[in-house]
């Protein structure tokens, strides 16, 4: 990056403590409030101007940044840029993003950044134009990922209403005299055969608790084929749901290929009741087991849980339903892979965009070759 200038921190940003803002000083509005971990809330007034960058103070959000692009008001909790002094706020945002702070903590028992120990920080900067080249990359990927994010709430939104219509008129029917609840498993630890380069997915309760818009793409650990054919871990298919029993109760997620999971987990096949109809009458099960619990610890759920829910059920106009909800759902589960894979090219482009090993001009170039063998 040869035409990369290296200057320290203190001359590419002026950063400064944010102000306290007691929850009980806060009114609604529509003004963000930046904290530690982000975007914490929202006041009536702001404190400065957008576009604003914080970043964590303390704990374990120390470093970690936030871009608004409105004005806003920055809690005592983070560190916020008062000056860009003439950079493009999107590219500071990405590179205090990018900054390891916990090598530069204050020294006290609780991680803290002092900002007077920032100020050497060396930063290799770019020109503005190509800041601005390299901010404009990177936002039009987040950009795409949130117009996506956006496209799947109101089409679930929008597949719960009609699964509320359709379904208001349908009698009421005991879940056990339409679904057998399978409890997962898990392989033996001690068998590397059964973990070791494992391809199947294998979900336990915090891939579902992090599954975005209850759609399971992928799973912290795979288990291999051997695993499946000789335990208890058997997949379920396509359009299967899973309930969490344990830890965190009553999470639902659907798969969208097929998956096994371990003993803290039920699933629920789509025999019976259709994939979309199958996974609105586990969410509505579910939520009405967590109000008979109402008063008590909602802690773990059994087969005997389910003795006492019903669900809304009409064979004759099942498959009518399915049809009206499926589209749907597909548009929600459509929009999440895409954000999957727009976010692993923009997590690849950004170290490299950020250290100046990819120039915009060069994506120009491939762009330009790309379009020329066409």
């Amino acid at each position: 990056m040869p035409e990369w200038e290296i200057r320290p921190l203190s001359d590419v940003v002026q950063l400064q403590r944010g102000h306290d803002l007691p929850s009980s000083d806060r009114r609604d509005g529509d003004v963000p409030i930046i904290g530690s971990f982000g975007i914490t809330g929202f006041h009536d007034v702001a404190r400065y101007r957008g576009p604003g960058v914080g970043i964590g103070r303390s704990g374990a959000s120390i470093g970690k940044a936030t871009y608004v692009a409105d004005d806003y008001w920055p809690l005592n909790t983070c560190l916020f840029v008062s000056d860009f002094k003439r950079n493009d706020p999107r590219w500071v945002y990405r590179f205090l993003d990018r900054i390891d702070f916990q090598a530069f903590n204050s020294g006290s028992a609780q991680p803290s950044l002092n900002r007077n120990f920032l100020r050497m920080i060396p930063v290799a900067v770019p020109s503005l134009a190509e800041q601005q080249a390299i901010a404009e990359v990177l936002g039009a990927l987040d950009d795409k990922i949130a117009a996506n994010t956006a496209v799947a709430y109101k089409a679930e939104e929008l597949a719960s209403l009609v699964y509320d219509l359709v379904t208001a008129s349908w009698p009421r029917v005991p879940l056990s005299e339409l679904l057998d609840p399978v409890l997962g498993g898990t392989p033996s630890r001690s068998r590397e055969d059964y973990w070791a380069d494992g391809a199947d997915l294998w979900i336990s309760a915090r891939d579902i608790t992090s599954a975005p818009m209850h759609v399971l793409l992928d799973t912290a650990e795979k288990i291999t084929e051997s695993a499946i054919t000789t335990t208890k871990a058997k997949p379920l298919p396509t359009g299967s749901v899973i309930l969490t029993a344990r830890g965190t109760v009553g999470e639902v997620a659907r798969l969208v290929r097929p998956a096994s999971f371990n003993q803290s987990c039920y699933g629920f096949r789509p025999e019976r009741i259709p994939p979309s109809l199958l996974f609105f009458s586990i969410l509505c099960a579910t939520e009405r087991a967590k109000a008979i619990a109402h008063g008590s610890v909602f802690d773990t759920i059994t087969k005997s849980t389910f003795d006492d829910l019903s669900l809304a059920w009409d064979s004759e106009s099942a498959d009518h339903a399915e049809s009206a909800i499926a589209p749907l759902l597909d548009a929600v589960t459509g929009a999440i892979e895409e954000n999957r894979t727009l976010a692993a090219t923009r997590d690849a482009l950004l170290p490299q965009l950020m250290s100046g090993k990819l120039r915009v001009r060069n994506l120009d170039d491939l762009r330009s070759e790309e379009n020329n063998h066409e």
